[in-house]
């Protein structure tokens, strides 16, 4: 199962980010399943985001679920995803978006997002994807990616 989280630089400290995976595997292995969770952060450039009119300090938490997945499961779920999310952030609750999509889904949605690049732009964008993600893993001991950098 997969997890994409997307933030903006300097938003949240490493710090935080690794008390946010934590809380995040946590909650789904007890309202999910206990399937291994690959978490890959994804971070925006200063001001490369806007909501309302001003620059972001949104945060976007996206999950894969097993198909069918129960919608009250899922939304006691995500609700205690946004709730520790801002208790570690102090983030308002307008500024954290959690989704829970199924599996099926979640695949359609990332395999979409490639087919919008030739050939070659797919080599270089999944090469330079896991490239920063390895790199980071090795760093900070997790899967950090750089939007627009």
């Amino acid at each position: 199962m997969r997890s994409l989280i997307a933030i903006q630089e300097g938003q949240i400290s490493i710090e935080q980010m690794r008390s946010l995976e934590t809380v995040v595997r946590s909650l789904y292995a007890e309202h999910v399943c206990d399937e291994k969770l690959t978490i890959i952060w994804n971070i925006a450039a200063r001001q490369h985001t806007i909501t309302d009119r001003r620059w972001s300090r949104s945060s976007t938490v996206s999950m894969e679920v097993p198909d069918g997945f129960a919608t009250q499961r899922r939304e006691a779920f995500m609700l205690e995803i946004d709730k520790s999310w801002r208790a570690i952030t102090g983030q308002h609750p307008d500024q954290v978006s959690v989704g829970a999509f199924d599996q099926s889904r979640y695949s359609d949605i990332l395999k979409g997002n490639l087919t919008r690049l030739s050939p070659l732009g797919r080599v270089s964008y999944l090469g330079k994807l896991f490239s920063r993600a390895m790199f980071a893993k090795m760093r900070h001991g997790m899967l950090i990616t750089h939007f627009n950098q």
